[in-house]
């Protein structure tokens, strides 16, 4: 009898649980979700044919045009191109990465290599080996890959069903779309486009920061599909910022080619193995003389500004990062310099990474110091909606530009010249910093001492220029400041710079 009543109490306990259990919005948002998902993955070859990919070798051609990264602030805009083939290994993770990429005053050509949990990054321009750290080689490296094709992306949507979230429907280039997201591995969250008639992704959307306009949507797009084998496959693949387009490649796929161990390797004789380049670089400040500072790696990692004292006020040259790097190095400014305002923040070029922390300079009341052409991509910086300081107590900027080619600050104590050195391959309009009295050259993406004790190797374009703008001024450094990286001599200079001669 007791054994009856137990029983009967479970059951109705249990039966009561049943009738509490009502579906959450979670829950059908997932249920939601697997189900676009599911239409997706039969719309490219099914499941099955999904997990048989074991090996892609993938080719991507094209022109590219990054955002707050060209030669200029406004159209028309100079293109650089991209080459980039891939082998991937999914099944024995193993890749190699051959790209090739001119433009913007860089050229690059690089290989990366991964096998049995080890891989070496190779500068084929350079002759240098860098080896990659392990917790890399073995997931960090591998799943930014799969972002390169929709197969690889609906095969990690469905190793990830539980994070599938619904998020709703919408059109895109005329076409209904229903759109669901889901969580990668490397934490990256991913927002799929499913066209709604063919169940094919038209694109998915990673978020990022904008310099100029904060927390945008990042969207690749997919386009002129064509089966190769099971799998439907994009003919063009395009990144698009703000509605314009940074990318623009043409796609080659190939599923399951043979590979051998060979296929992995390096050819790399004579090639100087050096150390990683650092990820936890020094908040430090660099004295270059009484009252001239660098501000290294506060802004972020290897971001750098250089404050002058004057007599009565400072001068900060250089706003990189993001508005809250830069109010910390405004912080450590008026360490070193306690109670003189920062009257001016100048700027060496327009690129995004450069001006990030602009807006904290404008809420702190500075005059921008630039170009003509540089205004306008500051003044829409300042207007625009952002969760910072200057968004919370908004101000326009004003500005003091360059003429002729120069505008010199100085008082009875110092002299600083800030003078336009364009065009450079990197960018039209390119100001350097010119302490005379001191001897030291402040500049940005112009030259770089590598911080991982690498050789120079070939001076890129943009660094040509620069030394033969150097020349026909005929400043008498003895230091350059830079942006990006530590201070280097006028010897380590020389000898970067030695082939450009």
């Amino acid at each position: 009898m007791l054994r009856t009543a137990i029983a009967a109490v479970l059951l109705a306990a249990a039966g009561g649980v049943a009738a509490d259990n009502v579906e959450t919005l979670t829950e059908r948002s997932q249920e939601q979700a697997r189900a676009v998902l599911d239409r997706a993955v039969e719309a490219n070859g099914g499941a099955e044919a999904l997990r048989d990919v074991k090996v892609v070798r993938l080719r991507l051609q094209g022109e590219v045009y990054p955002r707050l990264q060209m030669t200029t602030p406004a159209p028309p805009f100079e293109g650089g191109t991209f080459d980039e083939t891939l082998l991937f290994d999914l099944e024995n993770n193993r890749l190699r990465l051959d790209q090739k990429a001119s433009g913007f005053g860089f050229d690059g050509d690089n290989t990366v290599a991964i096998a049995g949990g080890a891989g070496n990054a190779f500068d084929n321009r350079a002759k240098t080996v860098t080896p990659i750290p392990a917790e890399q080689a073995t997931q960090q490296q591998f799943i930014q890959y799969h972002r390169r094709l929709p197969t690889l992306l609906l095969r990690s949507a469905l190793d990830r069903t539980n994070s599938l979230r619904y998020l709703g429907q919408d059109e895109f280039e005329g076409r209904k779309h229903e759109v669901v997201t889901f969580v990668m591995p490397d934490t990256q969250q991913i927002a799929l486009y499913v066209d709604a008639e063919t169940g094919l992704i038209s694109k998915y959307e990673l978020l990022f920061v904008d310099s100029l306009e904060g927390v945008e949507a990042s969207e690749i797009v997919f386009g002129d599909y064509r089966k190769v084998g099971d799998y439907q496959v994009p003919r063009r693949w395009s990144n698009r910022q703000l509605g314009e387009d940074q990318t623009r490649y043409t796609v080659q796929a190939q599923f399951n080619p043979p590979v051998t161990d060979d296929s992995f390797r390096v050819a790399a004789a004579g090639y100087q193995e050096v150390q990683p380049v650092p990820t936890d670089l020094e908040e430090k400040v660099d004295r270059l003389a009484d009252g001239v500072y660098v501000i290294q790696n506060v802004a972020g990692q290897n971001q750098n500004t250089l404050a002058v004292g004057f007599e009565e006020y400072v001068v900060a040259v250089e706003a990189p990062g993001s508005s809250d790097g830069a109010d910390a190095v405004i912080k450590r400014i008026h360490e070193l310099f306690p109670g003189k305002p920062i009257r001016y923040v100048a700027m060496t070029h327009h690129h995004g990474d450069h001006i990030g922390g602009m807006r904290s300079f404008i809420a702190e009341g500075a005059t921008v110091v630039t170009t003509a052409a540089n205004r306008p991509v500051i003044e829409a910086m300042a207007a625009s909606k952002q969760n910072d300081r200057l968004g919370r107590a908004p101000r326009k900027p004003g500005f003091l530009l360059l003429e002729n080619g120069r505008r010199v600050l100085k008082d009875g104590t110092r002299t600083l010249e800030l003078i336009d050195i364009g065009p450079n391959p990197h960018a039209k309009e390119m100001v350097i910093a010119w302490l005379p009295a001191e001897k030291v050259v402040f500049q940005g993406d112009l030259f770089f001492v590598p911080n991982n004790g690498a050789p120079f190797g070939p001076p890129q374009p943009s660094t040509a220029s620069f030394a033969g703008k150097l020349r026909e001024l005929g400043l008498p450094f003895e230091k350059i400041a830079s942006v990006h990286g530590d201070t280097a001599t006028a010897a380590q200079f020389r000898e970067a710079t030695a082939a450009a001669n």
